[in-house]
């Protein structure tokens, strides 16, 4: 799910959402407001002036993408941090995106680069992190589990993308994760909830408008771009019941998810 999916270019899209009633009524109409999140990926393109969007660090070293070099260096330079970002500033138009920049070029990054993420969100205390990426390599699972289940401790909420091809991923099959697959549904506030599966929740990743760089607007699927819509969610549910740990925001991600007749 670290690959972009094919897409193409939309030019004038309309990217406005209209909130369904769940949103308004029973929640209160939240906007994010007060809620922090850090978006592992490849960054934010700053041609693209969002207040919501905060200055961000980097963790790429610009002689070897592969290696760890902090820096204030978050520019995005692929496009998929950006999208990704977006997506949630759709949702949750109030709360504070920080980006964390993993990747450069190419969707591709290391454990202990991810680790280092990880671990300056919980340092800057955020309260929700997106995490469009992950590994099929085994031999990653202890050191990542281990600091997710850091970032869990911390009261830090991580959601992470499955694989797009449907094979285990991680963390995303970590129990101290929100794991997110993608699903076929017609609002980005839809979602269906599984409780107890790998993929514990299916959200809209199918043939979204997303943001690239340079303001360009590209259609986009696969389970990266549905993981930013259940970090929206959340970081509403977050506002709303602001004390809330992870196995609570589980139980919210039931009570509001979509009939079982939504997912396609």
């Amino acid at each position: 799910m670290i690959e972009q999916t094919g897409g193409m270019e939309v030019r004038n899209p309309t990217l406005l959402l209209e909130r369904p009633a769940w949103i308004s009524n029973d929640l209160g109409a939240p906007t994010g407001a007060g809620i922090d999140i850090g978006v592992i990926d490849s960054g934010w393109d700053h041609i693209l002036p969002i207040p919501q969007i905060c200055k961000g660090v980097g963790f790429v070293d610009p002689q070897d993408e592969l290696a760890l070099l902090q820096s204030d260096d978050d520019q995005d330079r692929n496009g998929h941090g950006t999208a990704c970002t977006e997506l949630i500033h759709r949702i949750a138009p109030e709360a504070r995106l920080h980006p964390i920049r993993v990747f450069g070029r190419r969707l591709e990054t290391s454990v202990s680069m991810l680790q280092a993420a990880i671990l300056y969100a919980i340092e800057h205390r955020y309260r929700l992190v997106n995490l469009s990426l992950g590994t099929v390599r085994a031999e990653t699972l202890h050191a990542l589990y281990t600091t997710c289940e850091q970032a869990r401790r911390a009261g830090l909420v991580l959601v992470a993308a499955t694989h797009n091809s449907r094979v285990w991923s991680y963390p995303a099959v970590f129990e101290n994760v929100i794991s997110v697959g993608s699903g076929s549904f017609d609002s980005a506030f839809d979602y269906a909830y599984r409780p107890g599966e790998a993929v514990e929740c299916l959200a809209r990743g199918n043939n979204q408008l997303v943001r690239w760089l340079e303001g360009r607007t590209v259609l986009m699927s696969g389970t990266s771009f549905a993981a930013p819509n259940i970090t929206g969610i959340i970081a509403l549910f977050l506002e709303r019941y602001p004390a809330a740990a992870l196995e609570e925001v589980r139980d919210l991600l039931a009570r509001y998810a979509a009939p079982s007749n939504a997912e396609r």
